[in-house]
């Protein structure tokens, strides 16, 4: 089991470790098609209050792992950005990938009092658990980022029970770009806002080094939707789930790859210390594989059963919490 380095801001991998990720990486870059191309998968529309949320569902007549996926992306994202999670498994798993209704995918209501909470977007992905007959079988929920806030906010209130819950740098508290979300985009309207977005961005972005992150980030500005993005924004400026973080009764499976501005290890790290059946694991690589490792984990845990519980490659990169 990995332990924090001396000074308790980081997490040391050994050599053998790195070596063992470097190994599970290269197996993942599989040379199969993206998951959203045409023909790959099953396009499903699932009803949701004010309108409707898309499922990429993709199934086999034989699959070789034991469960399927759900994997909910995080904030805005658009499928070009998660095309490497599906690499490990598409072909021989059965999976959902869920995009939620901030996404340009949905087709939410505009209206002034539309919800793009992330208390909704659990809600919606409760819903959708029911609608694909998910809650019936022995699955594993993997979120990432906002999406893995909106999974623990689901886990909160119960709006479902996934076998198996693993989530990725879950975000608990609001931290973008706080300056911008509460004071420039409560007097800016959506379309001034997409007027000018990719000006905004390049402001936003102008210090930030990490190219993969910037990449990532422009895919999101290229893709968004003004009026959901701003919605979005404001309906979770105040988010702060930490203090219902020991309300869960789940086991939960925190990873944390690569930091960067939004994603530090202490922060999650904590997070597993606060759920009573919390754990924690370190798994660094390079940022621009952090799609592909996500999707590794995900694998991982899909060829395993619930009664199993942690698959043998990822054990070694558990961190010890030491709980007073």
């Amino acid at each position: 089991m990995l332990r924090m380095s001396e000074n308790e801001n980081e997490f040391v991998l050994t050599q053998k470790q790195e070596a063992e990720i470097k190994k599970l990486l290269d197996a993942g870059r599989r040379d199969v098609p993206n998951f959203y191309d045409e023909g790959e998968c099953e396009i499903i529309y699932v009803p949701v209050e004010d309108g409707e949320i898309k499922v990429f569902h993709h199934k086999l007549e034989k699959t070789k792992t034991k469960r399927p996926i759900l994997f909910v992306p995080g904030f805005a994202t658009t499928p070009w950005t998660w095309r490497k999670f599906h690499k490990p498994h598409h072909g021989f798993a059965e999976y959902y990938h869920l995009e939620t209704r901030e996404k340009a995918s949905s087709n939410i209501r505009k209206h002034r009092k539309a919800d793009f909470s992330i208390n909704k977007t659990a809600q919606d992905i409760g819903v959708a658990i029911k609608y694909l007959g998910l809650d019936k079988r022995d699955y594993v929920m993997v979120g990432s980022s906002y999406c893995g806030g909106a999974t623990i906010e689901g886990l909160i209130k119960q709006y479902f029970n996934p076998p198996t819950t693993v989530v990725l740098d879950p975000v608990c508290i609001w931290t973008y770009e706080k300056f911008w979300i509460n004071w420039v985009l409560p007097i800016m309207p959506p379309i001034v806002i997409g007027a000018f977005r990719f000006v905004f961005a390049k402001l936003i972005m102008s210090k930030m080094k990490n190219e993969s992150q910037k990449e990532r980030n422009m895919d999101f500005v290229r893709g968004a939707v003004p009026f959901k993005w701003r919605k979005a924004c404001l309906n979770n400026r105040k988010l702060n789930l930490v203090p219902d973080l020991p309300k869960i009764e789940n086991e939960v499976f925190i990873f944390h790859g690569p930091k960067d501005k939004y994603h530090t290890g202490m922060t999650f790290y904590n997070y597993a210390k606060l759920i009573p059946n919390g754990r924690f694991f370190y798994m660094n690589t390079a940022e621009n594989d952090r799609e592909l490792l996500t999707g590794i984990i995900g694998t991982a845990f899909a060829e395993i059963t619930k009664e199993q519980v942690l698959p043998t490659a990822l054990a070694q990169f558990e961190v010890d919490l030491q709980r007073i």
